[in-house]
């Protein structure tokens, strides 16, 4: 393209769309961190992957704009998409996202919960017979828990009484 006010502006223009799509982004990496909450590692990795993300972004709209040249105009056009989307379209953006997403979260659990009923009650009508057989193991293994326990308590209340009988002397 030419030196051409006309250029010039449209290629303004085009780094403010681009802002605005590195805004977009922002905001989703925004919502995905709300949604996962990451560790340290994690969010490394997302950051490096956000940071790539936003530069094939730039370097796409520069390269489709005016074939990578940078100039003042260009970095002042990225720098106003991000502030126009920030100030007049994040909040909404935001709030719609998480919404479609909590729904659809929702949805997906209802449709999870419809196709694993016939399974529930399959494993509850098979766990009856196990059930019963847990409560007579547990009821086992609490006497035989007791009966381990006795030589330790024999001795302890031997030693006691031994001390015992022998400060009475």
């Amino acid at each position: 393209m030419g030196n051409t006010v006309e250029s010039q502006a449209y290629i303004f223009l085009l780094t403010m769309y681009g802002g605005v799509l590195i805004g977009f982004v922002y905001d989703l990496y925004r919502i995905f961190r709300y949604f996962f909450k990451p560790k340290k590692i994690a969010t490394l990795v997302e950051d490096l992957i956000f940071w790539i993300i936003v530069s094939i972004i730039a370097l796409a709209t520069l390269i489709f704009s005016n074939w990578g040249e940078l100039r003042g105009y260009v970095f002042l056009g990225f720098i106003c998409g991000v502030l126009i989307y920030t100030k007049l379209l994040s909040k909404p953006v935001i709030t719609l996202m998480v919404y479609l997403i909590r729904v659809f979260i929702k949805l997906l659990k209802y449709v999870i919960n419809i196709l694993t009923y016939p399974l529930r009650i399959i494993i509850d009508l098979l766990s009856i017979p196990f059930k019963k057989l847990n409560d007579k193991v547990n009821r086992l293994n609490k006497s035989i828990r007791k009966i381990t326990k006795l030589p330790k308590r024999i001795f302890n209340d031997i030693r006691k009484y031994t001390s015992t009988i022998l400060l009475k002397k």
